[in-house]
């Protein structure tokens, strides 16, 4: 399934995603913006791992003590590598960033 574009939803795109990610200390709203992508990373990893749980498609496979600063890292890494995802809607992004760097085997 290819991933739904972002102008299509009222969520958050790769780049608005990128945006509060991509804060840094002494930028302003800088908590706020790494308390929004910190918990959208997170809360998309949890959906995921949820219906993993339930019996839905095994794509990311995290090892003991993963952090949610580690999967921020990916997603961030991600987006930079890849530019031209940017358009797409972020839910699917993160899953696709995390699933390349925790792949289930």
């Amino acid at each position: 399934a290819a991933p739904a574009r972002a102008a299509d939803l009222e969520f958050f795109t790769g780049e608005s995603l990128g945006v509060q990610c991509a804060a840094k200390p002494g930028d302003t709203d800088f908590a706020a913006k790494q308390g929004r992508c910190v918990g959208y990373v997170v809360g998309v990893s949890d959906s995921q791992q949820a219906g993993q749980g339930q019996g839905g498609t095994q794509k990311v496979c995290f090892p003991a003590g993963v952090t949610a600063t580690a999967m921020v890292t990916a997603v961030t890494g991600f987006l930079a590598a890849h530019p031209e995802k940017r358009p797409l809607a972020a839910q699917d992004l993160v899953v696709e960033a995390l699933a390349a760097q925790y792949p289930c085997r």
